[in-house]
């Protein structure tokens, strides 16, 4: 007797554990069913909707028109020293030159590294000129070179040869003005020659956005 309640209780256990483990294996796939169901759309809404890229292209184009102008006043104003740069150090070269083998030497601009031209937008060429003749003979060697200015620049206030003599000084004196092909004066700088060889670049002392030549006058691009 006590036999077949035990087994009754194992067969009624059973069939309420049954319907039980059914139930719970159902939520565990509804479960799985919702987090791949979430996964998968989680994984589709990556991408950006209109209204977000409307947005950014906005401020994109916010950001490009206030940095632009800046951009394109710090490219001017890179080529003008870049081109400056080369000319006092020519310069600079030539007066050490002459100092140094104490005798004359001759800078000019050059189309083709022999004769002398009067365009100092072309290249510069260093040499002593051993006879005086004011041009550079097959014998006289280079000193130093350098390249012809930037195309988006220009120069003003010297043409022809300087000569620097033994004593550094320089044959005249002379503002060499580089400048934008605008002829904004505002972004004009300049090579100062004094007649006793010093070199400089021109500074704005006032304050008033504009370099100042030897006289302390504005640079004006002409």
């Amino acid at each position: 007797m006590q036999h077949r309640h035990q087994v009754y209780d194992i067969h009624r256990r059973e069939g309420v554990d049954k319907p039980l483990n059914a139930s719970l294996n159902e939520g565990c796939r509804a479960t799985r069913d919702t987090t791949f169901v979430k996964s998968r759309s989680a994984k589709l809404q990556h991408g950006l909707t209109l209204l977000e890229m409307l947005v950014a292209v906005a401020v994109l184009a916010i950001v490009v028109t206030s940095v632009a102008p800046n951009i394109q006043s710090l490219l001017i104003k890179n080529k003008i020293t870049a081109d400056l740069n080369s000319l006092s150090a020519v310069a600079q070269r030539a007066r050490f030159t002459a100092v140094d083998e104490q005798t004359d030497v001759l800078m000019c601009p050059t189309d083709d590294y022999s004769a002398c031209s009067n365009d100092w937008k072309l290249a510069k060429m260093v040499f002593i000129d051993s006879n005086g003749n004011g041009a550079r003979d097959n014998t006289e060697d280079l000193i130093v070179t350098s390249d012809p200015l930037n195309s988006s620049n220009t120069v003003y206030g010297l043409s022809g040869s300087l000569i620097f003599d033994e004593q550094g000084g320089v044959s005249r004196a002379a503002t060499i003005k580089i400048c934008p092909k605008t002829n904004d004066a505002n972004y004009a700088s300049a090579l100062l020659l004094s007649l006793y060889g010093r070199i400089s670049v021109a500074v704005d002392s006032d304050g008033n956005g504009v370099k100042e030549d030897l006289q302390g006058n504005d640079l004006s691009c002409s």
